[in-house]
């Protein structure tokens, strides 16, 4: 009868083995599943593949997206993707469902065309393929991003796609089978064993022996099927090594405890929603072809050349240069751009930093310590536009800016109204206009020892010592709209602003006439010299470091220049 039992036993659990070793190879599931897009009727300028679709439970996923001729795949953050979407009709595609293998898409209507995404600053990365691409998605940082797909903007996006991912279906029995057949296994052989070899009271020690080592080996080799382990056993008189015993001093509780603490501390820990504007990564793309686009157009004169990379008093200021230069005038050349190394750049996170869109930074020719670094502050209008420079001066001997780094979450985009600082980004910027103007200011006092402040009220001095009996009358206003504020990390504020400087030469009847001082004043007057009153305009772009509230140190000049733009006869 045992002998029956043994070999039903161990037919059942050779059968219980066949098949859940065969659930693990031979019938297992595919590695990897794919979904396919639904059909649209409608097409579309767009596709948006949400972050939803780059899920991580389906990593990692993989995408294959075929379109007639060039098509642009667009990674980018996903609430920046959105923004540069707009009303532009798309195709949504919102999830994978996993259970039936399909592709969760929606067509949103909206506008029919749309500009073409390719290199545009808002996105991380952008892919350009001819009719079939596959694409890895991989996540360039934490957060949700987000991936736009068109055809230059006017054609129909790709919307034949398919993501192929890890396939997460699972045999559940084919362990149980493994291990119930190995149970089988040792139970018939076992039976089978004790009734060839009869133990008794009387048998010999050798039989047990045999009985014992041969059960052993059926259960070790049925565990190694199953894909159980068993550690090797010491020998009685092995005493345990110095890694053994600390090995055994942390009890499975005390270990289990340790590992549900890190794991509590680590859930507990909040996950930061504050992610820079642009990567570093970004950043750098960005200022490279800053450098280019503005490098190009100071060679060539022409302010149309201008018009990607430039906006506001920087564009005006270079455009009033290139005329002066064109007209033949002898006259400083603009200052050549040069982004080739970042020193140190503030760039805003999302959570404040609605459009437009501000970043400061501070760049270099080079890291020796020597040369004097260039201070820089660009725009981005609206989330279909580039970045724009509307601020670059070199830095003021002596001057110094925050060292900050790429992705600091404390860094805020601040209006000229802001509060929390020593006072606001409108009044400070008034509060030097005065100070420029008026050498006696009651403002002198909160702004620190500047060489350039000096300079300015020298100048005034001697140029009023030299009007020929002319009365000047100095004011100068602050352009607001061209006021831009960026936090720091101790709390205060870089503020880039620009001031207009009026000069107006009155004289009286019986005074000389007023005579030009330089070939420039004379070509821009058109003459050497004028019997009625002379104006003439300055651009005075700044930035300056303004503290934080309570803090003891004082307003500080980082970048200034006083441009020449023109001069008139008033009278």
């Amino acid at each position: 009868m045992r002998k029956v039992i043994s070999v039903i036993a161990m037919l059942l659990g050779a059968a219980a083995l066949v098949v859940g070793i065969g659930q693990k190879t031979f019938w297992a599931p595919p590695e990897t599943v794919t979904a396919a897009m639904p059909q649209f009727e409608g097409k579309a300028p767009l596709t948006l593949i949400e972050s939803s679709v780059n899920s991580e439970k389906l990593a990692p996923v993989e995408l294959v997206i075929t379109g007639e001729g060039e098509f642009t795949a667009s990674l980018g953050r996903s609430y920046d993707v959105e923004a540069w979407v707009g009303k532009t009709a798309h195709a949504a595609v919102t999830g994978i469902d996993t259970e039936n293998h399909q592709m969760q898409a929606n067509y949103v209507e909206g506008d029919a065309t749309a500009p073409d995404p390719k290199n545009a600053d808002i996105f991380f990365d952008s892919q350009t393929a001819q009719g079939t691409m596959t694409y890895r998605w991989t996540a360039p940082d934490s957060g949700g991003w987000s991936l736009l797909l068109a055809a230059g903007g006017k054609d129909a996006a790709p919307v034949d796609i398919s993501v192929t991912y890890a396939n997460d279906e699972a045999m559940p029995f084919a362990l149980p089978l493994i291990i119930a057949g190995s149970l089988l296994l040792v139970f018939g052989l076992a039976l089978l064993v004790m009734r060839t070899a009869k133990p008794g009271a009387d048998a010999p020690a050798t039989a047990k022996s045999t009985t014992q080592n041969s059960v052993a080996a059926v259960a070790v080799l049925a565990l190694a099927v199953s894909g159980a382990a068993l550690p090797m056993a010491p020998s009685e008189d092995a005493s345990p090594s110095p890694t053994q015993n600390a090995t055994d001093s942390a009890s499975p509780s005390a270990t289990d405890q340790a590992s549900g603490s890190a794991e509590q501390s680590a859930s507990d820990e909040p996950e930061s929603s504050a992610f820079p504007v642009v990567t570093e990564e970004q950043l750098t793309r960005i200022l490279g072809d800053v450098q280019k686009q503005i490098g190009n157009a100071d060679e060539k004169r022409d302010a149309k050349l201008l018009e990607s990379r430039a906006a506001g008093a920087f564009k005006y200021i270079r455009s009033s240069r290139y005329d002066i230069l064109n007209d033949d005038i002898k006259v400083a050349k603009p200052l050549t751009l040069n982004t080739s190394v970042v020193r140190s750049a503030a760039v805003p996170n999302t959570s404040d930093a609605s459009f437009p869109r501000v970043i400061t930074v501070v760049t270099a020719k080079d890291s020796d310590a020597e040369t004097l670094p260039q201070a820089l502050t660009l725009v981005q209008a609206t989330a279909r536009d580039n970045y724009q420079v509307i601020f670059a001066e070199q830095m003021l001997p002596g001057a110094s800016f925050p060292g900050i780094a790429v992705g600091d979450p404390s860094i805020k985009q601040l209006d000229a109204n802001a509060k929390g600082l020593q006072q606001t980004p409108k009044d400070a910027l008034k509060a030097l206009a005065d100070v420029l103007t008026n050498e006696k200011s009651k403002s002198k006092d909160k702004f620190a020892e500047s060489e350039f402040i000096k300079a300015i009220h020298a100048g005034q001095k001697t140029e009023s010592q030299n009007a020929n009996e002319a009365k000047v009358k100095y004011a100068r206003t602050v352009t607001e709209g061209d006021t831009r504020v960026v936090s720091t990390p101790d709390g205060g504020a870089i503020v880039t602003g620009k001031l207009n400087q009026r000069a107006v030469f009155e004289r009286t009847e019986d005074a000389d006439p007023l005579e030009g001082t330089d070939e420039l004043t004379k070509k821009l007057l058109g003459k050497a010299s004028s019997t009625g009153d002379v104006e003439i305009n300055y651009a005075e772009p700044v930035m300056f470091y303004l503290p934080a509230e309570g803090s003891e140190d004082k307003i500080q000049l980082i970048a200034a220049e006083v441009v020449l733009l023109n001069v008139k006869e008033v009278k």
